[in-house]
């Protein structure tokens, strides 16, 4: 008791400023580097700095390696028994207070600019390239892992993250419905175009950022596919608990990525904002979102000639199956 009772004063003292939380506030709703903290709370970067200290000594929040980059985030798993204990009083006082709404217009011009330098706009310049850089990168072994793992037909597939259309093709005679999602617009304007050249139907295309809603209505799919996108998300985790609701009774989520790696090259020329991911990472995941890991299979990785001759390294990658737990 006396330990819980330390924890809670000492608790009570760091949120008692006003600066810290507020930048807990904004790192709760995103992921931010110092110097986007300080564009969105208009304080010099040195204070910013001083708190974020504080705030990561206390597992209030946690930082990771991103290139040169150190963003900083609410890690809900990580936080001690009296933050989680408190943390839902402070999300209800933080949703219905109106003077955050200035952080939270300055927060959403830092997201469109960052969105413009490595999120959509990033992608729609590689659109013409893309099916063949993910023949280079994967050749057909992600696709056909996720074909071993889709037994029945008939289902309503939601792609998340669909590119150009690959896991479309791929699963051409086999869905009843095919939902495909994605948050560029010349991305999507290839896919398009591929279904008018085939006899494929029942196709549809939503544009839309799965970091800031679930794209889905509420068990709207058998089946929900992330393949090689989830490394490409700030939040992940929450990405995950927002499609979960998407998926009907026995529904099933598949996850394809990369494993954890030290390939440096994929942030700097890809924009990839996780390392890949662990198993024990998935599946803590999934239980945060109600699923449950039912399959793990890695995939070797291969050395890839890039452009200029120069020779990379591909990291194994995986295929996970994220279920719903059995009942009754």
């Amino acid at each position: 008791m006396l330990d819980s009772a330390n924890e809670l004063t000492r608790l009570f003292h760091i949120l008692s400023d006003a600066t810290r939380l507020r930048v807990l506030r904004i790192l709760w709703r995103e992921e931010l580097t110092v110097n986007e903290l300080s564009e969105v709370t208009k304080l010099a970067q040195p204070r910013i700095s001083n708190h974020l200290k504080i705030l990561r000594e206390e597992n209030l929040i946690v930082e990771r390696r991103l290139g040169s980059l150190r963003p900083y985030r609410v890690d809900h798993a990580a936080l001690p028994p009296a933050a989680r204990v408190l943390w839902p009083s402070l999300e209800a006082a933080w949703r219905d207070d109106p003077q955050f709404a200035a952080d939270d217009k300055r927060l959403a011009k830092v997201l469109a600019a960052r969105l413009n330098d490595t999120g959509a706009g990033f992608f729609d310049q590689l659109a013409r390239r893309w099916d063949a850089i993910r023949e280079d990168f994967f050749a057909d072994a992600l696709g056909r892992e996720v074909l071993r793992a889709l037994i029945p037909k008939d289902l309503v597939i939601a792609d998340v993250g669909t590119g150009t259309g690959y896991m479309l093709e791929l699963f051409a005679g086999r869905f009843s419905k095919f939902i495909a999602i994605d948050n560029s617009k010349a991305m999507l304007a290839i896919a398009r175009a591929k279904v008018k050249a085939t006899a494929l139907d029942n196709v549809e295309f939503r544009v839309a950022d799965i970091e800031a809603a679930s794209p889905l209505k509420q068990h709207e799919a058998n089946l929900i596919t992330i393949v090689q996108v989830l490394h490409h998300l700030r939040q992940p985790a929450e990405a995950i608990q927002k499609l979960a609701p998407g998926l009907q009774k026995n529904g099933c989520l598949i996850i394809s990525d990369f494993v954890e790696h030290d390939q440096q090259w994929l942030t700097t020329e890809f924009h990839h904002q996780w390392p890949g991911f662990s198993r024990k990472q998935i599946a803590a995941w999934a239980a945060d979102a109600g699923l449950t890991l039912a399959s793990w299979t890695v995939l070797p990785g291969r050395t890839y000639t890039a452009e200029g001759g120069r020779k990379v390294t591909i990291p194994d990658g995986f295929t996970s199956v994220l279920a719903q737990p059995r009942t009754g």
